[in-house]
């Protein structure tokens, strides 16, 4: 195999095929309907309504790997962490071709066991679904830029049962996997959205995929904010060698989280949010209860034996109170700024932004652990290249052996003024700068001697290979 060919392909764009229709809503809803009988936690599903695709969607394998990689950085103590980060783009770096002008499964990626085919597909379904997701609220919302956030983590930040505990593990699989936070400035004024998104990825056919958003539709019911059910993304993508086909739908919502003037909002990004002491409550039914009642007219919870099953019951609702959207706006907004930082390879500044519960921190009592005065792991590996096009980037380095005695490159890094910007707190400078960057630097040529995929919030994904400098006797 060709590995510099191979690495260059990743760059080129194809097709993906992406289906939103009532036909898929009422596949979904019927699956649904079906499960209640014997499994009363989707119930509590949100009803499901096509959306509006962009048609064609044009991607990238290295965009693909690049929205996994941003998406899955998260705040660590191991101190081989920053090694950890470029899993994902080395394993998965021969994981998607081209087949016919279409994004599809390589073949190697499809030779594999079913256990490991089951973590490939959830790895690259999330990495599709932020490509698809960003593609239809672009869309949906012209000149808005949309980050994702770990669910888990800016919930930890509020509430204190269910997050993170191993007992409650069976909880999670009724939670989203992600928040989008979009932010847009016009003039003098910002504003945020938020859409809940949940990820899902298969090698099976299309009918898998419609038992995947159907259990997704429970998981993205679980949060509120001031009252109000935000907006959903759901998709799941059916990973094939003849081509890879996304399917989304879109619950709807309230979109709208905060909004103000410039000057307010530095202020408020600049504040540092305490953890709140709040707790989830259980969720109330959405569907028919009549099928899910015995005689007497009490709900008779079933059983499932399969392990990407929902656990019966009702799942846990997160509750953001009306007063405290600021407060969430901060704790999502920074948890962005956090995981740039860690996408670079800047722990340390990172964990600025985190809360203390975010952190570990936050012993079982509810009292400050005493933290480490050095921790080694929370260091700053950063270095900077720049690119032939003329790029500067700030970042960490990752090179890999090949068998013909080349190395496999892999740059993670952010825009350089955009991480100056981060790494000296100023959030609101950040926000409002990286979409005039990404305009600025993706109409330039791209370097001639690797492939570059550069986000909407100025991270970047560089991949190259070169020859393996060999130290003097």
């Amino acid at each position: 195999m060709d590995l510099a060919s191979l690495v260059a392909a990743l760059g080129r764009e194809s097709r993906l095929v992406i289906e939103s229709s009532d036909g898929l809503v009422n596949d979904v809803l019927k699956f649904a309907k079906k499960q209640i009988e014997r499994n009363d936690a989707y119930r509590y599903g949100k009803p499901p309504t096509p959306v509006s695709v962009p048609e064609p969607l044009l991607t990238s394998p290295a965009e693909v790997l690049h929205e996994l990689g941003v998406a899955t950085t998260f705040l660590g103590a191991s101190p081989l962490a920053h090694v950890a980060r470029h899993w994902a783009h080395v394993r998965y770096c021969a994981t998607l071709t081209h087949i016919r002008g279409h994004l599809a499964l390589a073949r190697p990626a499809e030779d594999v066991v079913y256990h490991h085919k089951v973590t490939q597909s959830e790895q690259i379904g999330v990495g599709l679904a932020l490509v698809v997701a960003k593609a239809v609220l672009r869309k949906l919302h012209p000149g808005w830029v949309f980050n994702a956030v770990d669910a888990e983590m800016a919930l930890k930040a509020g509430f204190v049962a269910g997050i993170g505990d191993v007992e409650s593990a069976h909880h999670t699989k009724k939670r989203p996997d992600y928040f989008l936070v979009g932010h847009r400035t016009t003039g003098r004024r910002t504003a945020f959205k938020i859409v809940v998104l949940e990820c899902k990825g298969t090698h099976k056919a299309r009918a898998y995929a419609v038992e995947q958003l159907a259990r997704a539709s429970v998981q993205v019911e679980a949060l509120t904010v001031g009252g109000r059910t935000p907006p959903s993304l759901m998709v799941a993508s059916c990973l094939a060698r003849r081509g890879i086909t996304s399917y989304v739908l879109d619950p709807p919502g309230d979109d709208e989280l905060w909004s103000g003037q410039n000057r307010d909002m530095d202020e408020l990004l600049r504040g540092d949010p305490e953890d709140q002491l709040w707790r989830p409550r259980p969720g109330t039914p959405t569907a028919d209860e009549s099928s899910t009642t015995t005689s007497a007219g009490r709900r008779t919870p079933g059983s499932t034996n399969d392990p990407d099953d929902l656990a019966p019951g009702a799942p846990d609702i997160f509750e953001i109170p009306e007063e405290r959207r600021g407060w969430f706006t901060q704790i999502l907004t920074r948890a962005v700024a956090a995981t740039t930082l860690l996408f670079a390879g800047n722990s340390a500044a990172a964990r600025g932004y985190a809360t203390p519960r975010q952190r570990g921190e936050e012993d079982s009592t509810g009292q400050l652990a005493l933290p480490e005065l050095d921790p080694p792991w929370a260091s700053n590996t950063a270095t900077s290249i720049r690119l032939s096009n003329g790029l500067n980037l700030v970042g960490t380095h990752y090179r890999t052996p090949l068998p013909d005695g080349n190395v496999l490159e892999v740059f993670r890094g952010v825009e350089r003024r955009l991480y100056r910007h981060l790494a000296d707190g100023e959030i609101g400078t950040y926000l409002r700068a990286a979409p005039r960057t990404h305009q600025k630097w993706s109409q330039k040529t791209r370097p001639d001697d690797a492939v570059l995929s550069l986000g909407r919030d100025g991270t970047a994904l560089v991949l190259r290979i070169s020859r393996e400098r060999r130290r003097r006797q």
